[in-house]
């Protein structure tokens, strides 16, 4: 090290850290984390289906919790349906191993698991989802419960595109249905508490999906999906659509799929 007018300049070349910790360049964390939220129908698996179209996303795990993986019949993407929380550190323990050979994972989706996994543990429940007579009604506690629960989950699964080892990284694309609460003004992942609201600090994007139809000059009329990637507040309703993508300047993509999302978060 050199002092130079009472200023410590350190030389990166000899810069190191004692225990775990790597210091690594803004280029070497190019794996994308990201939440994509929506209505149901807006075309979320779909949007997941396409990472198999990529090949820097490919091969794709997709973790079902939805049961409905019709959308991406004939895609090349491998699914694997937890029953519980031992069979999601299963899975999660394989990918962040690095030796599965998967370049990205998708969980489908995050309202569902806490729906099904995290309340389920937490009020206690051991019945089968056919036992519906069995059934408890969670209090408020048991849904705040669940929120600590899936901010772990969350942070686990984003980690994945930030491991120490640059050939155990992955892309990572987390789904959840959208939640409207206008008691807050805002438009967010449906998931417990404030967890909805606060999610898109755990993800570098977070990002609302969603359809509309277009008719052309000749009457033609077809289906198309927007991806929404900054903050939006409506005129009509003054509600807030909760976004934001790290280093992004496009407010959005029409007709979203992994390549034109890969695209915008390198840079290209």
């Amino acid at each position: 090290m050199n002092k130079t007018g009472g200023a410590v300049v350190i030389s990166r070349a000899t810069l190191k850290l004692e225990g775990s910790m790597k210091i690594v360049s803004a280029e070497d964390t190019l794996f994308l984390n990201i939440l994509v939220y929506g209505v149901t129908g807006s075309g979320k698996t779909h949007l997941a289906g396409t990472a198999a179209d990529c090949e820097a996303t490919s091969p794709v795990l997709l973790v079902d919790f939805e049961a409905g993986t019709l959308t991406i019949r004939g895609k090349a993407v491998d699914i694997v349906r937890p029953r519980s929380w031992a069979d999601v550190q299963e899975v999660y323990d394989m990918l962040a191993s690095g030796k599965s050979g998967y370049r990205c994972v998708v969980l489908d989706t995050l309202t569902e698991m806490q729906r099904a996994l995290s309340l389920a543990s937490i009020v206690g429940s051991g019945a089968s989802a056919e036992d519906l007579e069995a059934t408890p009604v969670p209090t408020r506690q048991d849904w705040l419960r669940t929120g600590d629960q899936m901010r772990k989950v969350i942070r686990a699964f984003r980690n994945l595109a930030y491991q120490d080892d640059p050939e155990a990284r992955m892309h990572v694309l987390m789904l959840a249905h959208e939640r409207s609460d206008e008691r807050l003004g805002v438009v967010c992942p449906q998931l417990s508490g404030q967890l909805g609201v606060e999610a898109g600090a755990f993800v570098d994007v977070l990002a609302r999906l969603t359809t509309f139809e277009e008719t052309d000059d000749e009457g033609n009329t077809r289906l198309r999906r927007y991806l929404l990637l900054s903050e939006h507040v409506s005129e009509e309703t003054k509600m807030r659509y909760l976004a934001k993508a790290r280093g992004v300047q496009a407010r959005g993509i029409f007709d979203p799929d992994m390549s034109k999302i890969l695209s915008l978060w390198e840079g290209n």
